[in-house]
């Protein structure tokens, strides 16, 4: 997992219009949050993007970004994006690049548990590029919760974006 102060990693990947989006993309200088997923298939995922679409505006507000990331196929990306109303942008991990690069990449090729995923997790990468704050659950147990994320982006905008 990645520590707080370093770098976060770049990544290219798909959104659900089929265009590449990079770090620098969605960061430009600005507090972001990277949601990762598992998928459409996970209640708790679901449950999860639900709880920060209600807080996307409040975060935009504050300067604020949010991206989810998983390995769905931007078509499916799509389906949950109108399913849930989410309103931030949804990108394509399919070769696990991105949730690799964070540490947050699972493979389960021992006996006959589930297929490879990206654990459930939220990183905050302040106004340098940096990791701000992280979570990795090891299961489906959800990750932090709206409300706490929401305080942490407060502190950044009276501090220039840093934490």
């Amino acid at each position: 997992m990645l520590r707080n102060k370093a770098a976060a990693p770049d990544f290219s990947l798909t959104d659900i219009d089929g265009n590449v989006v990079s770090l620098k993309d969605v960061h430009q200088g600005r507090p972001l949050v990277l949601l990762f997923f598992r998928g459409e298939f996970c209640p708790t995922a679901r449950r999860d993007l639900q709880a920060y679409a209600d807080i996307y505006n409040r975060a935009q507000a504050l300067g604020a970004e949010l991206v989810g990331i998983s390995a769905d196929t931007p078509a499916n990306h799509g389906v949950l994006r109108n399913d849930l109303w989410i309103p931030f942008p949804l990108l394509s991990d399919p070769t696990f690049a991105a949730s690799t690069a964070y540490g947050v990449y699972k493979s389960d090729d021992v006996g006959e548990g589930p297929e490879p995923h990206g654990e459930p997790a939220l990183f905050i990468v302040d106004a340098d590029g940096r990791i701000a704050y992280s979570q990795v659950m090891t299961g489906p147990k959800g990750i932090a919760a709206p409300a706490e994320v929401a305080m942490i982006l407060v502190y950044m905008a009276m501090n220039q974006g840093r934490y």
